[in-house]
Order: structure tokens, then C-alpha cells, then sequence
């Protein structure tokens, strides 16, 4: 066999073992393991459980939040979730996933959805209704929030049962 042959054939066959080697990913179940996360989350949010929230979140994360600075870190968030459930602001928490997409690496993945805040009102309860963009990574065989970033859908929240 010529030379050059040689080397295309070697070559080839070294790409087929590293391809075969490498271990493919579960990408459903890899989101199935994202939504379980967010379930939990949602559900230690909605209870106003500090500790709970606060281990989804990766020690690097981000929050955007709207009319508000970026928080950025673990202490950040803290500071603002300890205000939020301190403060009496927030009467009912809710979360409903519409995607969760997997990178092909299996150690990212993003989801977006909607949300829905009642907060107390002097006249009676106010409704926020919202979007979400989650941005999750893999860390320890775990799925922690990396970013969370919120948007409103009306610029001040209505009355329960005027939407």
C-alpha cells in the first residue's frame, strides 16, 4: 500500500474509535432530569423556602430581573430572593415550562416559559403574568441554573380577573 494511502486509511480508522468511544447522550432524558429541576425549584419558590431556591443556582449565575440591575453570583441572588419572601410581596409563585432544548454535549441546556406572580394589593390581588428564559449547566452530574432572565408582559400588574 502507498504511503499517502496509508495515512488516510490510519486516519480514518482513528476517527471512527474516537467517534465510537465517545458516549452519546440521552438527550430526552437529559431534559426530563432539566424539567425535574425546575419542578423542584418552582415548587421551593412558590413555598418561599430560601435554602431549597437557593441550590438550584450555580455559584456563577446571573439573574436579570426587569427595571433592576443584573445580579450576578450567589450572594446577589440570595440577597434579592431573602427580600422577596421577607417581604410579603409575593402571594402566589407559578411556572409552566414550554421548551427545554439539550445541547448535543449534554452539559447545557436552555428552556423558556411562562410565569405568574399574585402579589397582595390594597384593593385585592394584583397578577403579573410573565416570561422566563432559563439557561441550566451540568456541574457534579447535576443540573444547576447558570442565568435566569424575566420579562413582563404588561408594565404594572392588574387585578386577578381583569386578564
Amino acid at each position: 500500500m502507498n504511503r499517502g494511502v496509508s495515512c488516510v486509511v490510519i486516519l480514518g480508522c482513528t476517527v471512527a474509535a474516537i467517534s465510537c468511544g465517545a458516549p452519546k447522550v440521552d438527550l430526552a432524558a437529559e431534559a426530563e432530569a432539566v424539567r425535574a429541576r425546575n419542578e423542584a425549584c418552582v415548587a421551593a419558590e412558590a413555598a418561599q423556602d430560601l435554602d431549597a431556591t437557593l441550590a438550584f443556582f450555580a455559584e456563577d449565575a446571573v439573574v436579570q430581573l426587569p427595571e433592576a440591575p443584573q445580579l450576578q453570583g450567589k450572594e446577589a441572588i440570595t440577597g434579592m430572593y431573602r427580600q422577596l419572601f421577607e417581604s410579603g410581596f409575593l402571594d402566589e409563585f407559578s411556572a409552566e415550562t414550554l421548551q427545554i432544548t439539550v445541547a448535543q454535549s449534554g452539559d447545557l441546556a436552555y428552556e423558556y416559559g411562562i410565569n405568574r406572580v399574585i402579589l397582595p394589593g390594597p384593593e385585592g390581588d394584583l397578577l403579573l403574568l410573565g416570561k422566563y428564559l432559563l439557561v441550566w449547566k451540568k456541574i457534579n452530574a447535576g443540573w444547576f441554573i447558570a442565568a435566569n432572565s424575566v420579562t413582563w408582559d404588561t408594565p404594572a400588574p392588574t387585578p386577578v380577573g381583569e386578564q
